[in-house]
C-alpha cells in the first residue's frame, strides 16, 4: 500500500513518515478553538430553528382567534339564551343575553330612582343616582380596607358573607 502512495503522490512523505510528524502546539490549539466555534455555531443554528418553528407547532392545531367565534359555556344562568342548544352561546346569542340584562338593569333604576316617572332620569335624579353608586364605591373601600387590616393583624376574615356581586342599581 505504501507503494501506491508513493507512486500516485510523488515527492510527499510516506504513511509512517506522515505519522511520526508532530504537530506544533499553536496548530493544536486553532484546530480545537475552531472545533469548538463550530459546535457552538451548529447549536446556536439549532435554537434558533427551534425558537423559529416553537409558535407554529403550539398553534398547529388551534384556529386563528381573531377569525374563530366566540362563544361561552351555557350555565344555569344563561341557558335561556342558547337558541339553538348546542351548549354553548355564540355571538348573538351574547349580544341578546347582554342587550336582555341591559333592559332589566334600566327598569330597576328607573324603577328606584325615576321619582316623576317619566321613563327617563332627569338631572336631580341622576344626581341622586351617582351619589349612591359613590356611598356603594366608598363603603366597598372600606370592607376592602377592614379585611386588610384584619388580615394583616392575623384575624381569619369569613368571605361567605361578602362576596363581590355586582351591583345593582
Amino acid at each position: 500500500m505504501e507503494e501506491s502512495w508513493q507512486m500516485t503522490n510523488p515527492g510527499l512523505p510516506s504513511w509512517p513518515e506522515l505519522a511520526s510528524v508532530t504537530v506544533p502546539p499553536a496548530l493544536t490549539q486553532l484546530r480545537t478553538q475552531m472545533k469548538r466555534t463550530l459546535i457552538t455555531l451548529a447549536g446556536c443554528g439549532a435554537w434558533l430553528m427551534a425558537a423559529a418553528l416553537m409558535p407554529a407547532i403550539a398553534t398547529a392545531g388551534e384556529t386563528d382567534t381573531k377569525t374563530a367565534e366566540k362563544t361561552r359555556a351555557v350555565t344555569h344562568r344563561n341557558e335561556q339564551y342558547d337558541v339553538n342548544k348546542d351548549g354553548k352561546l355564540d355571538e348573538q346569542e351574547v349580544m341578546a343575553m347582554k342587550a336582555d340584562r341591559a333592559a332589566k338593569r334600566q327598569v330597576r333604576l328607573l324603577a328606584k330612582y325615576d321619582a316623576n316617572k317619566n321613563g327617563q332620569l332627569d338631572p336631580e335624579e341622576e344626581t341622586k343616582h351617582q351619589a349612591d353608586l359613590e356611598k356603594r364605591r366608598q363603603q366597598r373601600a372600606e370592607r376592602k380596607k377592614a379585611k386588610e387590616a384584619e388580615k394583616a393583624a392575623g384575624v381569619v376574615v369569613d368571605d361567605d358573607e361578602e362576596e363581590d356581586a355586582p351591583d345593582k342599581p
